[in-house]
């Protein structure tokens, strides 16, 4: 019977073609594991020549002296620390549960801040029936001063901002603690928790509000500060070699600069006030913060396929729930990863590698910002012409764990464009409380009020400027699109600001004190 049945020429044909698929899997796994090592071995030495590194510890800044440090005063001290994995476990968590309550601006409807997209004041009535009809702080309906009033309620409720703006003279430098240097690393960096993030939010948003209280009060000082701090808690976000420190960052940088765009509206700021202000805007360096977030990006990213090829090997164990962590896309379960050749992994990490040296960090290193704005559609094109997951498998998990360049990247040129536009709008203040009048070119300003005029990234040239019929001026920069409109700037819809952000906008980006009609 079995005779006959192996004798039977289909059954022959079928055993025939399952072992030919069987020697086809078998060399096609060896083939991939011998090229898979050989392009990572030919990629760690690129990244080599190109001066860079995948050890994430490297890129990480000296931690601070904590006598130095203002983020390590006692309300703050620690919060960056998690206990065995478990965010809600120890003194850390206590303190984190207890700055909870400022977690205001989630709840109910925010007036909109778009003084430096829109040239829009909102009303301190507005912010004050916020606060009273969210119920984060009670403001007397009967108040003479309803903005001293907030001011002092917003201190009396958290002691914290008055504590951070006493103190900065004193520590004169800002990072989270225990500093990315001094925590422990999970090998898979994609996995690290960072709960002090949601805390820099909530806390940046609190001072915004309060430099907007202080300015309404006419109290320069305290408004003065509020936004110093502001400035020192984005610093210490970018210091920390992530992308989303790097995001928070300059969320909390666009809050310090609407701040600014305020004072200078209404006039409060002093000239001395203006000068310590002038200074830490200087300071920014969006390139520089930027290249250290895809550093550090880079860096997490390898280090996390490079456990999986670990895990798959059964070197290493890894949990369901730890895929999980990654995203949706990259939760394939334990095993499917075992079923894999491991130098699909080398290949992965491979273009992965290269595809961020390529569009994000070489870009930023020559030109810039802006560079990699243009960058970013090259990798868009190039990413859609090797679309077929089957015939270009290699490049499946440069898809999943290269960032979204083109939103990053256009957020950051326009963080970049407003800080520098902050500057040149601080010096032209401090003209004018000198001269009664503002100059008719930005040159006039160097060397008293400027060491130089403040470049426009998005095509290097200076930041145009005019004189405007109110008496006031017009500051902006080509945008996207490279093309002088005069400052003309272009709304998607009547008091929507979101537009300028979008790599699609037509139009420029301008400071100005008049509302865009």
């Amino acid at each position: 019977m079995l005779r006959r049945l192996y004798s039977h020429r289909f059954i022959r044909i079928l055993l025939w073609l399952f072992i030919t698929l069987i020697t086809l899997v078998f060399l096609l796994f060896v083939w991939t594991n011998w090229s898979g090592k050989r392009r990572w071995a030919a990629t760690l030495a690129q990244i080599e020549r190109e001066g860079e590194t995948l050890d994430f510890r490297k890129l990480l800044p000296k931690t601070p002296p904590e006598e130095a440090n203002l983020l390590a005063i006692e309300p703050l001290r620690g919060i960056a620390a998690v206990i065995e994995e478990d965010v809600n476990k120890g003194e850390p968590a206590a303190k984190r549960k207890a700055l909870e309550a400022m977690k205001w601006i989630i709840q109910g409807k925010v007036p909109r801040s778009n003084g430096v997209s829109l040239g829009q004041s909102t009303a301190m009535a507005e912010w004050v029936k916020f606060v009273r009809e969210s119920k984060f702080l009670d403001v007397p309906a009967d108040s003479s001063s309803t903005s001293r009033d907030l001011l002092n309620a917003l201190d009396a409720k958290f002691p914290l901002l008055k504590q951070l703006t006493e103190q900065l003279t004193q520590r004169p430098q800002a990072m989270f603690t225990p500093s990315m240097r001094e925590r422990e690393m999970p090998e898979m960096l994609f996995s690290l928790q960072l709960p002090h993030y949601t805390i820099a939010q909530s806390l940046a948003r609190t001072l915004a509000l309060r430099a907007r209280a202080a300015m309404d009060a006419k109290d320069s000082q305290e408004a003065a500060r509020s936004i110093l701090v502001l400035k020192r808690i984005s610093a210490a976000c970018e210091s920390e070699a992530l992308l989303i420190g790097f995001l928070v960052g300059i969320t909390t940088d666009v809050m310090a600069t609407e701040a600014v765009w305020h004072g200078l509206h209404e006039r409060v700021l002093t000239a001395a006030d203006l000068n310590l202000l002038q200074i830490a805007f200087m300071a920014d360096d969006g390139d520089k913060s930027l290249l250290l977030a895809m550093r550090g990006e880079m860096a997490a990213g390898l280090s996390t396929l490079a456990f999986l090829q670990e895990a798959r090997a059964g070197r290493k164990k890894i949990s369901q729930e730890r895929l999980s962590a990654l995203s949706d896309v990259m939760a394939l379960s334990a095993n499917t990863y075992r079923v894999l050749p491991d130098g699909l992994f080398d290949h992965w990490k491979s273009v992965a590698a290269d595809v961020e040296l390529r569009f994000l960090i070489q870009p930023l290193k020559q030109e810039g910002i802006a560079a990699v704005v243009r960058a970013g559609k090259a990798m868009d094109r190039e990413f859609m012409e090797k679309g077929n997951l089957v015939l270009h498998a290699d490049h499946i998990m440069a898809r999943l764990i290269v960032p979204a360049v083109k939103q990053i990247s256009s957020n950051a040129l326009l963080a970049q464009v407003r800080s520098r536009q902050a500057v040149a709008a601080i010096a032209l203040e401090r003209f004018y409380l000198k001269n009664t009048k503002y100059p008719t070119r930005l040159d006039e300003l160097r060397p008293d009020f400027l060491a130089s005029v403040p470049l426009d990234p998005c095509d290097g040239k200076p930041m145009r400027y005019r004189l405007s019929e109110s008496g006031r001026y017009l500051l902006w920069s080509v945008g996207f699109d490279g093309k002088d409109d005069a400052g003309k700037v272009n709304e998607a819809k009547p008091g929507d600001s979101s537009a300028l952000r979008k790599p699609g906008y037509l139009g420029d980006w301008t400071w100005q004190y008049d509302p865009v009609k």
